[in-house]
Order: C-alpha cells, then sequence, then structure tokens
C-alpha cells in the first residue's frame, strides 16, 4: 500500500505492475479492513452463483460491472471493464500521458496495440484546435 502499487495476472497470465492514487489506496484500505480477513484470500469475491466467496472472474467481472451500470442507469454506453480500460487510456493521453508508459500500463507487447488510443487522442486534440484555435477567432 505504502508505493500504491500492485501486481496482476491479465491474459495469458501475463504479470504487470498497476499503480494507483492515494484516494483509491485510502479506499481500498477501507475495503481491505471491512472484508478480507485472510491475507491469502482473494481480494475481491463473486458475490452470485455457485462462485459466491471465490475469487471474481473476468466474467464475473462484467456481470458485475454490467448490473452496477443497469442500476446506475448508464445508457448509450456500454459498462464494461474493456470500456473503463478503454476511458482510462484515452484520459491518460489526452492529459499528457506518455504513449510508451501506456502501453506498459495496459500489458501491451506491442505497440501497435497502442497506437489505437493515440489515434483516438490525436482526433480530439485535432478537433479541440479547430474549435477554439486563436487564429482563426482574430477579426480583420
Amino acid at each position: 500500500m505504502d508505493t500504491r502499487r500492485l501486481t496482476v495476472v491479465g491474459k495469458g497470465n501475463k504479470k504487470r505492475s498497476v499503480y494507483f492514487g492515494r484516494r483509491a489506496a485510502k479506499s481500498l484500505a477501507q475495503y481491505l479492513r471491512e472484508q478480507v480477513e485472510d491475507a491469502r484470500a482473494p481480494v475481491f469475491t463473486s458475490d452470485r452463483g455457485t462462485r459466491a466467496g471465490e475469487a471474481l472472474t473476468r466474467s464475473g467481472l462484467l456481470q458485475l460491472m454490467e448490473r452496477l451500470g443497469k442500476a446506475a442507469k448508464v445508457s448509450g454506453v456500454r459498462c464494461s471493464p474493456h470500456t473503463f480500460r478503454h476511458t482510462f487510456a484515452v484520459s491518460f493521453l489526452r492529459h499528457g500521458g506518455n504513449v510508451f508508459t501506456l502501453q506498459q500500463m495496459l500489458g501491451h507487447t506491442s505497440l501497435d496495440q497502442t497506437n489505437q488510443y493515440v489515434n483516438l487522442a490525436q482526433a480530439d486534440i485535432e478537433n479541440q484546435h479547430r474549435q477554439f484555435s486563436p487564429a482563426d477567432r482574430l477579426v480583420r
């Protein structure tokens, strides 16, 4: 918790470090105090079905996010781990994040995989420039 870093296992059992901010650390610490009794137990567990109490699976996380999205009346966008990942990646780049850092954070083995987010962020920058360019707003 002090380093605000944890190791996650992704697709293909690839491990990578994930960093989190102070707010997330505070919330995670509170959650751990309230939920986790055994240090070796999974941190996030399923709350339904035959796997209740076992480690949350990718499928279980998707189902949970879909349920929460419906409960929050989110519409017009799919509520899924992929959507959150996509939103994070584009936001990271829009706010000046480095593409090579993003590649590592997402666990991409190739920069080509990460460039899809670069292209989206670049299109956003181009649109903003067209809309707010000071030079184009000069009065003659």
